[in-house]
């Protein structure tokens, strides 16, 4: 049976109140609304597809991506990305995975709202709203779903980084300057919001409990902000990079890990989250701590 087949099936189940559904012969519970295969939200975010076989167990992560639209990673369902605009993306990648059936969705632009020199596309809102519908529609014509472009958590009118809006401020931007107000997901063909976060870079390093409540404290109003540019109510959104500071730190990684799993996994409208990054989660061809407690928590 085809993973996108399979995703199909238990999207159905995910939709369904509160219970558990069998994969490889255990009970998985289902937390809460995705269309994840089996009802999992949890994926991993890599660049080494290899490291991915080693955090493919039972109940645990079930789909993963690259930034890009390799498919190395064939245990998982894989969700290719449109990284940056026009050229910047692998616009025939994505249409093999497409033809392939081997994922529902595309990622759009990697935190348009960052410059280069941090990993993201850079792009102000507008040139990213101009972009959009030629960049992406091309792959929704085909019947696959889109995830609005991925913002960091900086939240500013003005970024250190790139001069122009960053974050949420940025989204709003993108979502309603540009057009015939007010604009909703479905101008956009969104069926979901990537989000970014990072926590604080301190000295001494800010304790994990701490890292972590900020991550929900930040998830929390991202949602309800969300909700308020697109003018929708529980938009599904998708955390594809968190971590906490610094996110090298096992010990750190694996105590953050074991209290914003359970939480993210209650909410509804978190539909997928993927941790910064699967390589944090392995050493010498293993799991560490941090790996044990991503594949175990729920």
């Amino acid at each position: 049976m085809s993973v996108f087949l399979v995703s199909a099936l238990v999207g159905l189940a995910a939709t369904m109140p509160l219970g558990t559904t069998k994969q490889a012969g255990i009970n998985v519970t289902l937390n809460a609304r995705t269309d994840a295969p089996f009802g999992i939200k949890k994926g991993l975010a890599y660049n080494d597809g290899s490291i991915t076989n080693i955090l493919s167990r039972p109940g645990s992560a079930t789909w993963a991506y690259n930034w890009g639209a390799a498919q190395n990673a064939p245990k998982f369902q894989q969700i290719p990305m449109y990284w940056g605009l026009g050229a910047e993306g692998d616009v025939n990648g994505i249409n093999a995975k497409i033809a392939a059936g081997d994922t529902p969705y595309v990622l759009g632009y990697n935190e348009p709202d960052m410059d280069r020199g941090h990993g993201g596309c850079q792009a102000t809102p507008q040139q990213a709203y101009d972009a959009w519908g030629n960049d992406m529609f091309k792959f929704s014509d085909r019947g696959v779903k889109l995830v609005c472009p991925a913002i960091s958590s900086y939240n500013t009118d003005v970024s250190q980084f790139t001069g122009y809006k960053s974050g949420l401020a940025w989204l709003r931007s993108f979502a309603r300057d540009f057009g015939t107000n007010p604009l909703g997901p479905t101008q956009f063909r969104c069926a979901a919001q990537a989000l970014h976060w990072y926590g604080p870079v301190t000295n001494p390093v800010t304790p994990a409990a701490t890292q972590a409540q900020l991550f929900i404290d930040y998830i929390a109003y991202a949602h309800t902000q969300v909700d308020d540019i697109f003018k929708t109510t529980n938009m599904d959104l998708w955390i594809t990079e968190f971590a906490p500071s610094p996110a090298d730190d096992v010990q750190l990684m694996s105590d953050f890990l074991a209290i914003v799993i359970p939480w993210l996994d209650a909410q509804s409208w978190v539909a997928r989250y993927s941790p910064f990054k699967a390589e944090t989660l392995v050493a010498n061809g293993a799991l560490n701590k941090a790996g044990n407690t991503f594949v175990n928590s729920s």
